[in-house]
């Protein structure tokens, strides 16, 4: 596919800002709303290009705020990629004040800068759609529980028997209300990926790997599309915050080899615990841990390895459509 135009959008809840990249047209504003997207499509075909094949719309991510905008342009056969907005913004270098307009102008300029490696992007289906909301949910209600539990916890070693026995029953009640809402929502899960057999079929596989539980397969699942956004396992462990990188510069920088702070941290904080999970019913995950320990490497290093080696794991046995067999010694 040959990309001829760069439309870049800067895409907020109620607004969206878009610029051609010609050096001389100014940003225009619509409605994020079906109005506005028709009038984006009609002002493409009449003032970029009558044949949309050769324009791609570059945007940020913005969670649900493009999903509308994402079914209108694969609808009609638009071409377009999401990017981080982090990326956008260090590719601009030193920017001085901040607009919509502006931004759109940058988004189209950082598209035009990288045309060459822009991949057309596909909305999520609807079960995917579903998916990450009711594990957003979850985890916003596993948050909540956490935070009720912490704070009544902490109460009753300060005020021991002055607590207020109100508060004793209003908080635990929350944490039982919540602890049901929790159940109810991983049962919608569990039966939303019953009715879906290549959703089904890798979570199992997924939950196939020791240390791997509920959470952490179906955030696999939401984070890779159900492993259809990442070709192999080093690009997932790069995304996750798990890949290690140099530290030097000349011959006078020689910094630590480390991870990138620049990650899915709710994945890497779900891939440590599992890691902490593996290590205690892996046998050959607990020698390889215990080996890195004694050979001097600090223990979050040595459980950095294991994190990784996890997602090897995952990535092969979904590769090969089989289930990690443990390997028990004899």
């Amino acid at each position: 596919m040959k990309i001829t135009h760069i439309v870049g959008i800067d895409v907020s809840k109620r607004t969206l800002d878009y610029h051609h990249y010609n050096g001389l047209e100014k940003s225009h504003t619509i409605p994020n709303e079906d109005k506005g997207y028709r009038n984006l499509l009609r002002w493409l075909k009449s003032s970029v290009a009558k044949d949309v094949k050769g324009i791609m719309i570059v945007m940020e991510h913005t969670g649900y705020y493009t999903y509308k905008l994402e079914q209108f342009l694969f609808k009609n056969k638009i071409n377009y990629c999401k990017k981080p907005a982090l990326d956008i913004k260090r590719s601009c270098g030193m920017i001085r004040g901040k607009s919509d307009k502006a931004d759109a102008k940058l988004i189209s300029k950082y598209g035009w800068m990288r045309k060459e490696e822009l991949d057309p992007s596909q909305p999520v289906n609807d079960t995917q759609l579903e998916l990450q909301q009711l594990m957003s949910h979850r985890d916003k209600l596993v948050a909540d529980r956490a935070s009720y539990q912490s704070r009544l916890k902490e109460l009753k070693i300060q005020l021991a028997d002055k607590l207020s026995s109100q508060v004793i029953k209003s908080s635990e009640y929350l944490v039982n209300t919540l602890s049901v809402e929790i159940k109810q929502i991983e049962s919608a899960i569990e039966a939303l990926l019953q009715e879906n057999e290549a959703l089904k079929s890798n979570y199992l596989l997924v939950k196939s790997v020791r240390g791997i539980g509920f959470a952490t397969a179906v955030h696999f699942l939401i984070a890779t599309e159900n492993f259809t956004c990442f070709d192999n396992h080093r690009k997932f462990a790069c995304y996750c915050g798990v890949a290690p990188f140099e530290n030097s510069s000349g011959t006078s920088v020689r910094g630590k080899t480390k991870t990138s702070s620049l990650a899915n941290r709710k994945l890497k904080s779900l891939l440590t615990m599992a890691a902490i999970c593996a290590i205690q019913h892996d046998p050959e995950l607990k020698e390889k841990y215990q080996q890195k320990v004694k050979e001097g490497k600090a223990k979050m290093s040595a459980l950095n390895i294991i994190r990784a080696k996890l997602i090897e794991r995952i990535f092969a046995v979904i590769k090969r459509q089989s289930p990690y067999i443990l390997k028990i010694a004899a």
